[in-house]
């Protein structure tokens, strides 16, 4: 019995692990995806790498998506903080 027990916790902790790993992986390919968009987008409007104009370009579209980011966080928390701590349909 101790095994089978041991041997459904392995399996989980497994299953954890790889859950991780492919999540990780997923936010690195975001990531990848998020910089070539940026990389196009400036590219696009004529502008060349290493130039001051292509790193400004790259530099507002970086501003842009971290305010995007915080603007999300800061919705989440407002759902969050409006109930008072108290549970969903209290």
């Amino acid at each position: 019995m101790r095994f089978v027990a041991a041997l459904v916790i392995l399996t989980s902790l497994v299953g954890c692990a790889q859950y991780d790993e492919a999540r990780n992986a997923n936010l690195e390919a975001a990531g990848r995806d998020q910089v070539a968009a940026d990389d196009a987008k400036c590219r696009s409007s004529g502008l060349q790498p290493g130039s001051p104009a292509y790193e400004d370009c790259r530099k507002r579209l970086a501003e842009a998506q971290a305010r995007g980011t915080r603007g999300y966080q800061r919705m989440l928390d407002g759902m969050t903080n409006d109930r008072g701590g108290r549970p969903f349909g209290q």
